[in-house]
């Protein structure tokens, strides 16, 4: 499958969830979290395009609404695991970018 397209979606659904998140937290690192994944969806965006963004950041945005409400233990679990993929995914498809090593080093930070 398109390297691209599983960034774009992924992107499109990390949003949702930081989105989701910050929602139910209201804590700043969360919204800092929500703009970098923005950013982030917004340079796939610029490489690809899917009619699956959109019902995929909905889907996850939900997901991050039920995720927060289930507490910090919950959220930091599912967080992590997630940004731990991400950050694998890119270093495996895209070793030698550098605008996705910045990308990978801004997802470093929303460990929890």
């Amino acid at each position: 499958m398109d390297k691209d397209f599983l960034a774009l979606l992924g992107e499109a659904g990390a949003t949702g969830l930081a989105k989701g998140i910050f929602l139910v937290r209201k804590e700043e690192r969360f919204r800092h979290t929500y703009k970098d994944e923005l950013s982030h969806w917004r340079y796939f965006a610029s490489r690809k395009r899917s009619w699956l963004e959109l019902p995929v950041y909905y889907l996850l945005l939900v997901v991050g609404i039920l995720t927060g409400m289930l507490g910090l233990g919950v959220t930091k679990r599912v967080v992590n695991y997630l940004e731990r993929g991400a950050i694998n995914f890119y270093v495996k498809n895209y070793p030698n970018e550098d605008i996705i090593k910045e990308i990978v080093e801004q997802e470093k930070r929303h460990f929890l």
